[in-house]
């Protein structure tokens, strides 16, 4: 077996820092976790924790085995309560910053919730080491050996010289994965896209031709003011876990929510054009009324409505020099606006223009007739789903 030696260490560190920081991620891991074996560190096990800043993720895990694909973990937002964290290895490391290294046939099976599995598939020893980010964050790499000797003092500062570079590399994966996390909850995944390749300044805008929605509460102003404000965010978190997963479902591309409002676009593809566009936005509006039945506050049904347009917008930056805002704008999305507002006044739950109805060959559609809005100079010709 190798001598785990400073310079066997110094190897590693260097390879984590070069050669292993342009690898993808499974397989620095992969490598990682081979190099350490090779080094002489028994290890049979290694899962590599993060915490992210995600809207519904806490922290992920990627898990290696010899010999066995990687195997990924997410621990999520709604389990934060489950007491997983207070009864795991990740607790002891965080609070004292030091490495935790336990003689499984010496620890009793409540110690930690992963004891009882750990002696289960055959390990004898289990280490937990953390992983200092720049910022302040703790997270952890734990291995566990099947090794009768497992992690003797020698072994551990071998892993000890590693933690630096490992901790270094991370970050960086981590702090990219979340700029691309945070920015597509808060802006979309398109517009996140987009942001992290560079289009960043004022002006930066690209003509588009896509399908538009805009869905609004019915008579929301009204409800709000007899609810507590967080009944009221309730409500609309309801209403939005209905709109929202349609949209996606479709491959729309949610831009912003504006009060109890939605606005979404499906872009033109390559091949299908504004059929194709005006196609996906009509299934999703569908399927969202279809799903919005059960939408209630204190057993009163909360009713909403879709409106769906079809037109050219400029889609990128607008805003002042150092706040922007990654949108749509343009005379299309002030119809598809106006469009959602007669939803109220004509009571219909779905309306679209002339050029959507044009557009969607094989869905018949009846006039409701023309009608003025504010902004618009020519009465709006309104349609509805034959069928509605």
């Amino acid at each position: 077996m190798p001598i785990r030696t400073p310079a066997a260490a110094a190897a590693i560190s260097d390879w984590l820092l070069t050669d292993g920081r342009d690898l993808v991620f499974t397989a620095m891991v992969d490598s990682f976790a081979w190099r350490l074996r090779a080094a002489g560190v028994p290890i049979d096990r290694m899962v590599v924790s993060l915490r992210v800043l995600s809207s519904s993720v806490l922290a992920v895990a990627v898990s290696w085995r010899p010999g066995e694909p990687l195997s990924f973990r997410t621990f999520d937002y709604v389990d934060r309560d489950s007491g997983f964290y207070q009864r795991s290895p990740f607790r002891v490391i965080q609070t004292t910053g030091k490495p935790l290294v336990i003689d499984l046939a010496e620890t009793p099976d409540d110690a930690f919730g992963i004891v009882p599995e750990l002696k289960a598939d055959g390990y004898k020893h289990y280490a937990a080491v953390p992983l200092f980010f720049a910022d302040g964050a703790v997270n952890a790499v734990t291995f566990a050996s099947k090794d009768d000797e497992g992690f003797t003092p020698e072994a551990m500062a071998f892993i000890d010289r590693l933690m630096p570079a490992l901790s270094a590399v991370l970050e960086i994966r981590t702090y990219h994965r979340v700029l691309r996390e945070v920015l597509a909850t808060y802006v979309g995944r398109g517009p996140a896209e987009q942001i992290v390749r560079g289009t960043v300044h004022r002006g930066e805008v690209t003509r588009i031709k896509a399908a538009l929605m805009f869905g609004d509460l019915r008579g929301f102003t009204a409800l709000s003011t007899k609810l507590r404000p967080e009944e009221t965010a309730d409500v609309l978190n309801r209403y939005f876990d209905i709109l929202v997963p349609a949209v996606t479902a479709e491959g729309g591309e949610v831009l912003k929510f504006i009060g109890d409002g939605l606005l979404a676009i499906f872009e033109d593809g390559v091949e299908g054009g504004p059929a194709e566009a005006c196609a996906r936005a009509l299934r999703a509006a569908e399927a969202a009324l279809a799903a919005g039945v059960s939408l209630e506050v204190n057993g009163a049904p909360v009713r909403f409505g879709i409106a769906l347009h079809h037109g050219e917008v400029a889609y990128g930056n607008v805003g002042a020099i150092d706040r922007l805002d990654f949108t749509v704008v343009g005379r299309d999305v002030n119809v598809v606006s106006r469009l959602s507002g007669l939803c109220s006044i004509l009571g219909k739950p779905l309306l679209v223009s002339d050029v959507f109805a044009g557009a969607v060959a094989d869905t018949p559609f009846r006039t409701l007739g023309a009608h003025r809005v504010r902004g618009l100079d020519a009465p709006l010709d309104v349609f509805e789903p034959a069928a509605g």
